[in-house]
């Protein structure tokens, strides 16, 4: 099933193409970055666009594009080892403190790398929102609460931070990712989830395409007897 893109630096065009793909040819989902040029998807003019996605009941799939004004990530490959789950995690803030996932409840947001670091950290956002008011000016709950309705890829490479979020987000929020063929994927992303002994059966099965099957209305064939 592919994915497509929109050019969200013009909304109305992002609209219609939105409505092109999905209804000419049949897309159920598109693939998107963390910014729009350095332009933040809490952005008010993005909002048209979003509401169409939940309208159609499209997934979306966000993978970074590298960490802006990354001047100290120079050295050591930093700007893809720290700068892409960084980059991921400041889009995720500004999704949730923006108010976007508020506005827009029913969006199928899949975050590559595990969400990035914000899945691990989490409790920092809901202390904020407790401790500042101006974390609260679009969103009316705990910001977890909407943490809680993303989904995550398996790219972490280990299996207790695979296992953390599944018991954290549910293994109905987590999808096999490989990020093929960048350099960071996984080599064996399946064995990678069926070796991983916290899991039973039922959630590596969900994990390895019952997940996406839903996420994108894919009828699954029955097994045989």
């Amino acid at each position: 099933m592919p994915l497509g893109t929109v050019p969200f630096q013009a909304p109305d065009f992002a609209v219609a193409e939105l409505d092109r793909i999905h209804k000419s040819l049949g897309f159920r989902g598109i693939e998107i970055a963390t910014n729009v040029a350095g332009e933040d998807f809490s952005a008010e003019r993005f909002r048209k666009i979003f509401a169409r996605i939940e309208e159609f009941g499209l997934l979306i799939f966000m993978h970074p594009t590298g960490f802006p004004e990354a001047r100290r990530f120079a050295d050591h490959y930093l700007v893809n080892v720290i700068g892409n789950p960084l980059d991921s995690t400041v889009a995720l803030h500004h999704l949730i403190f923006g108010g976007v996932l508020h506005d827009y409840p029913n969006l199928k947001l899949v975050i590559a790398h595990g969400g990035g670091y914000l899945p691990a950290y989490s409790g920092r956002i809901d202390h904020a929102a407790a401790a500042r008011p101006d974390c609260c000016e679009k969103i009316n709950r705990m910001p977890t609460t909407y943490l809680k309705r993303l989904y995550f890829d398996t790219i972490v490479f280990t299996h207790h931070q695979l296992e953390y979020l599944v018991e954290q987000y549910g293994a109905d929020h987590v999808l096999v990712g490989t990020d093929y063929p960048a350099d960071m994927g996984e080599v064996d992303p399946i064995g990678f989830i069926e070796g991983a002994r916290g899991l039973d059966d039922n959630e590596r099965r969900a994990i390895l395409g019952g997940n996406a099957a839903r996420l994108l209305s894919i009828e699954i064939p029955g097994r045989p007897e």
